[in-house]
């Protein structure tokens, strides 16, 4: 497939050695950009580092790279070594490792001493500017300064608050983004506390937009009507009848924190707790613990309704096309297990390439071990929320797997809600909703900027 109009933009940007963030939503062609610029970036002088969780280096990029015959190693695993001392030495033009193995590269001076190039894939897993990971990598680009280039990539711009885009941002500009080095001193010029909620950070007067407008140089998007040239995403609400009884017991666990079923007492710890047991009870039952203060200290599944099992069943017969279930709950993939005795969970050795082969009807998927950079868009386009999950990075990150830049024919989104007054699971769509369109605002506003 010809290269997008954006990755046309930002290939020639990078061939004229200029460090920035592509932002582009999850499935939008970050790596095929990436690639196509290291194939066309002469062979002496291509000494890239690429950093990415491991499913995704041992996945899209080595998918990508193997496409564009680029030679590269893992360094990561048992590979690690042998990989580290090939691309010191030169033979290897790209090193693939991980987040927590390339803080291992600080003990490995001469891996980066032939470094020139650094791209980070996921660039959220550096949104702390306070983690260990962050840390090292800053310590890094600040000693090996033959690092010429740093490019960071990421699908969600904004994961929860405008304060994790420091750490991010400076990876690929340093002290030039912010005119900083402190991320206290770039959090206190922009933000402020109200006294009793000091761990809510609200924008000063006017500062909003001229963060904004520091940020835009350095960012890459697609402008509106690239994003066009990708097939749809349909979405379709499922609203299902549950008991009256599961309404109050979801009504008493919301309000209370507490609840008892067949005797057995079910308590809350907190509100962010009861958010999740009240999910659950939307799902088809309530985990109860031991120690609601200890998660480890064991526990037991408490069955309520089969509401999402009678759906599901039917739903996947009637299908007619591949269905990839999403599941938050380790009781809810045992109920798929029963339903669907043939069912694959992706985490399982094979299950990826099974899928992509096109080979399994029907398989499972947990959206925090199916967030980035995954290629599961030949597998199938029918995808389905069994479970609600409020953690919006994640939710849209699944999506993609499937949504992506080679797809020919929409991609399907199905959502199970529990139909009932009150239902979390209506709430967390409402609010995972209401969190795409405050990023999407952002983008469309650096858009403006970046054109203005």
């Amino acid at each position: 497939m010809p290269l997008y109009t954006y990755q046309r933009r930002g290939v020639s940007l990078l061939r004229r050695g200029f460090s920035f963030l592509i932002a582009v939503k999850p499935g939008g062609g970050k790596t095929r950009l990436i690639s196509t610029w290291f194939r066309l970036t002469a062979r002496e002088n291509l000494h890239a580092i690429v950093i990415a969780p491991p499913l995704v280096i041992y996945d899209a990029w080595t998918e990508e790279l193997d496409n564009q015959a680029i030679p590269f190693g893992h360094g990561h695993g048992e590979t690690f070594n042998a990989a580290c001392e090939a691309f010191s030495r030169g033979e290897l033009p790209v090193l693939l490792t991980t987040p927590e193995m390339f803080t291992k590269l600080e003990a490995k001076r001469e891996v980066l001493r032939t470094c020139r190039q650094l791209v980070f894939d996921e660039s959220t897993k550096y949104k702390d500017a306070s983690s260990k990971r962050f840390a090292a990598a800053r310590r890094i680009l600040k000693r090996y300064w033959k690092i010429k280039q740093v490019v960071a990539m990421t699908g969600t711009l904004l994961p929860k608050h405008y304060l994790q885009l420091f750490s991010q941002l400076w990876l690929v500009g340093q002290t030039e983004v912010f005119n900083t080095d402190s991320y206290p001193e770039f959090r206190d010029r922009y933000f402020y506390t109200k006294p009793r909620r000091e761990y809510e950070w609200l924008f000063f007067p006017g500062m909003q937009e001229k963060l904004e407008e520091r940020i835009a140089p350095w960012i890459l998007q697609p402008e509106e009507h690239e994003y066009a040239e990708m097939p749809e995403i349909i979405e379709t609400a499922h609203h299902i009848d549950v008991p009256d009884r599961v309404a109050k017991l979801h009504r008493q666990m919301d309000r209370d924190r507490t609840l008892t079923i067949k005797g057995q007492d079910v308590l809350a710890a907190n509100k962010g707790v009861a958010l999740f047991k009240c999910l659950q009870i939307c799902s088809g039952g309530v985990y109860r613990y031991t120690d609601p203060n200890d998660p480890s200290s064991g526990r037991e599944w408490l069955p309520i309704h089969q509401g999402k099992q009678d759906f599901i069943r039917d739903f996947v017969e009637g299908s007619g096309s591949n269905v990839l279930i999403m599941y938050t709950y380790r009781s809810s993939f045992d109920v798929l297990k029963k339903l669907f005795p043939k069912i694959k969970d992706l985490r399982e050795p094979g299950s990826i390439n099974a899928w992509k082969a096109g080979k399994l009807p029907v398989a499972a998927g947990h959206p925090a071990s199916m967030g980035h950079g995954l290629n599961l868009q030949s597998g199938g386009n029918v995808i389905v929320f069994y479970d609600m999950t409020p953690d919006a990075e994640i939710w849209w990150q699944s999506i993609k797997r499937l949504h992506r830049g080679n797809i020919t024919e929409p991609v399907f989104v199905h959502y199970i809600i529990a139909d009932f007054k009150g239902s979390k699971d209506q709430y967390v769509l409402d609010m995972l909703y209401r969190k795409y369109e405050n990023q999407e605002e952002l983008y469309r506003r650096l858009r403006v900027l970046c054109t203005s």
